[in-house]
């Protein structure tokens, strides 16, 4: 550092504690003695300015009145300096064999010390060596507090180097000052970590502060005395700081009074424990709580954190590139060109290879040749009576061709070939067109689906490390053990993992603290078995609103599988779905179609696919099958979020919302899915309420009434509460109008949505 006038703030106040320090430490014993050239050493070796330290070294000795140890300080000066000059010119770290360099300065007190102050030679060794010891303290702990700055946990010897230097700094200052003053500094000191550190170090702080009054008034009592201040001050610590402070104020005069601790109690043992009190509560809470925020903020495994966003930025980018990939595909097949085929082209080709492999291998070819625009018309009209019919005959030969050509069956097989191979390709072109269409529209929703994954997972997850701290303690108040603890999202996303190291909790009661301390209602998500007494947890926010089923159903008379299928499954972490599948018919292939269909379109829903492209991919399956396929589909997407159902119907009959207000129907009007490609769903959302009942049947069950009508008038008879119960009512209802016999296969599908209570 170079001398400069305008010194700043923190350089002053840096080298006023290191002013103290040198004056503390040379007053270590009655008499003074330079035990200060180690933290001379240390300051230097911590790159400290050469010019300000050796003379507020050597000043050290001057305040403390001894001018007899100058002449030894300034010999130790002078061995030490070159030294460093010399490592700094050549930039090199000095380390702790610098610490070596403090014996040969030791040699200026040990040799040339005035002989005034009347300390044998004995002595001055001793002193000598122990200066040395200090050295490597205090370079061991100025190490962990500048360089580390208890932002890496610390070894066992950094520890323990601390643990000593706090009670030499303690004896320093009781010989330097007052031991009332070192104790109101204690009292304060245990106060501050009993509201920083976690349960049980307040107590051991104030067990390592109390060695230097232990040391100073040789007696171990204190370390006890000081003991109680943290145990006290821990006790109402988490009530209320103040009530902490007092706390420790009391003890004092309670220990003194039940085991008489002090030889004479006065006024100055209450005063300098009244006045450690004093200064910890006239600190601002927000300064203790920012500065237990910043020293916890050391501690915080902030590399699996940043490990997570990392990982998600990463997949982010790949799913926006896959997305991009799988867009490309849907882009080239929908620029692909069919081939032209039309009946235009295809009947010039047509003539020009009749007249190419036929005509030319006649022998009456000259005779004709001259009638070829003749013979042209008569085979265009030739062709356009094959492609309305599909196939020619003798007696689709016109007259032209009847009166001169020879060879009219070759003309006749010929060109019904043609038509044949023509109506052949277009069936093909059409089959591609469709399988080209249909691997068009997945690739585009899988390019959808990867996009939007993309950009959830692009977003970087905020933890908050302040509510992470009082959801520990609030479940640790609460019995339970978490080892770790993690929060991240916001608002919908919001999720809580931990690791609890227990066999046997209350979920129910583990919901209940972590919705109580992040405000927001939280549902387990997901349990996993780490080890034998270890379990993985997530809990996400639960919805507002959740879903109870019930379904009925009877297979046809006769018929050894019914053709009607249905699906209540869970879609997404808020979303269900709930679906009959009819399959026209009943029987084995009725119930193949209809189970496959769902199958399909629970799948697709599944993977995030939209509602559109689902069921014109699932129609287009089935419309390209050989045999003649085709399905009723009633679909109901039920949203616990926002409580919401979309209702969706290919050829299904009509469908019922029940509430206490009345009963809504929901219609459909379009065709079964697999009769003809292109059709259009019929897709209503509608808001549901608590205890909504929502009804789907299959034509079974409607067919059995005589009208809508009269099955609103059967279902205000029935409570609708429970959904099992209302579908089985209607069920056996819906048999009894046929006379006792299921004529149909038969399915009722019920849904009520309620609100959940609050935990």
């Amino acid at each position: 550092m170079k001398f400069s006038k305008n010194l700043d703030f923190i350089t002053v106040t840096k080298y006023t504690v290191l002013m103290l320090l040198f004056y503390v430490f040379n007053n270590l014993e009655l008499v003074v003695l330079p035990y200060s050239s180690a933290v001379f050493v240390c300051a230097l070796l911590f790159n400290f300015s050469i010019v300000f330290t050796p003379i507020l070294y050597l000043g050290s000795f001057v305040i403390c009145g001894e001018m007899g140890l100058l002449a030894s300080a300034g010999v130790f000066v002078l061995v030490i300096l070159p030294i460093v000059l010399v490592y700094k010119s050549f930039k090199t770290k000095t380390y702790y064999e610098f610490v070596a360099y403090t014996l040969i300065g030791m040699l200026g007190f040990i040799f040339l010390g005035n002989t005034q102050t009347q300390v044998l030679l004995e002595k001055r060794i001793l002193t000598a060596i122990l200066t040395t010891f200090l050295s490597f303290l205090c370079i061991i702990v100025a190490h962990s507090i500048i360089q580390k700055g208890f932002r890496f946990k610390l070894d066992f010897e950094e520890v323990f180097a601390i643990g000593i230097m706090t009670a030499i700094l303690g004896l320093g200052i009781c010989n330097t000052f007052s031991p009332f003053i070192y104790k109101s500094i204690c009292v304060f000191l245990i106060l501050i970590s009993c509201f920083v550190f976690r349960r049980g170090l307040g107590s051991i702080f104030g067990s390592v502060f109390s060695l230097g009054l232990a040391i100073y008034y040789n007696d171990l009592n204190y370390i006890s005395i000081f003991l109680v201040y943290g145990i006290f001050s821990e006790c109402f610590i988490g009530v209320s700081r103040y009530l902490s402070a007092i706390a420790i104020v009391l003890c004092d005069y309670l220990l003194q009074i039940a085991f008489s601790i002090y030889a004479s109690y006065t006024y100055l043992h209450f005063i300098s424990v009244l006045l450690g009190s004093v200064c910890f509560c006239v600190l601002p809470t927000q300064f203790l709580t920012a500065f237990k925020d910043k020293l916890y903020a050391f501690k915080e495994k902030q590399l699996v954190k940043q490990c997570i966003n990392h990982n998600r930025s990463v997949l982010s980018n790949k799913l926006f590139d896959l997305s991009s990939v799988f867009s490309e595909i849907a882009n080239s097949f929908n620029l692909l060109k069919k081939q032209d085929i039309s009946q235009d082209g295809a009947k010039k080709i047509m003539q020009k290879e009749i007249l190419g492999s036929v005509c030319r291998q006649c022998m009456n070819y000259d005779k004709c040749k001259p009638n070829e625009r003749s013979i042209n018309s008569a085979l265009s009209a030739m062709l356009d009576i094959g492609f309305a019919k599909g196939k020619l005959s003798l007696i689709d030969l016109p007259s032209e061709l009847t009166k001169t050509c020879v060879h009219p069956n070759n003309i006749l097989y010929g060109l019904n070939k043609m038509l044949a191979d023509y109506r052949a390709k277009l069936i093909e072109n059409a089959n591609l067109g469709v399988g080209r269409d249909l691997i068009a529209s997945q690739a585009l929703g899988i390019s959808e689906i990867l996009r939007s994954l993309a950009l959830e997972s692009g977003s970087l997850l905020k933890f908050n490390n302040k509510l992470e701290k009082q959801l520990t303690n609030n479940l640790f108040k609460a019995g339970f053990i978490i080892t770790e603890l993690l929060i991240y999202g916001e608002s919908d996303r919001l999720s809580v993992s931990m690791v609890i190291a227990m066999k046997e909790y209350s979920f129910l009661e583990l919901q209940t603290v972590v919705s109580k301390t992040l405000g927001v209602k939280m549902a387990i998500d997901d349990k996993t078995s780490i080890t034998e007494e270890k379990e993985y947890i997530t809990l996400r926010k639960s919805d507002e609103y959740d879903a109870v089923f019930g379904i009925a159903k009877a297979t046809k008379e006769g018929s050894a599988k019914s053709g009607d299928t249905h699906s209540m499954t869970k879609i997404a972490c808020d979303k269900f779905l709930v679906a009959l599948s009819d399959g026209m018919g009943s029987g084995s292939d009725a119930e193949n179609v209809s189970s496959t269909s769902l199958s399909l379109i629970e799948s697709f829903y599944k993977s995030g696919l939209d509602d559109h492209l689902i069921l014109d991919t699932v129609n287009k399956l089935l419309t390209i099958n050989t045999e003649d396929y085709f399905t009723a589909l009633d679909i109901s997407i039920i949203n616990l979020k926002d409580c919401t159902a979309s209702f969706i119907k290919f050829g299904s009959p009509y469908g019922f919302i029940i509430n206490d207000n009345g009963i809504k129907i929901v219609e459909g009007n379009t065709l079964p899915l697999g009769i003809i490609d292109g059709i259009k769903p019929s897709i209503a959302t509608t808001e549901l309420n608590d205890g909504d009942m929502v009804l789907l049947v299959t034509d079974g069950i409607s067919d059995a009434f005589d009208s809508s009508g009269e099955m609103i008038e059967f279902l205000r008879t029935l409570p609708a509460k429970n959904p099992q119960t209302l579908a089985d009512n209607i069920l056996e209802h819906a048999i009894s109008l046929n006379g006792g016999k299921a004529k149909d296969d038969m399915t009722a599908l019920a849904v009520r949505v309620y609100k959940k209570m609050a935990s």
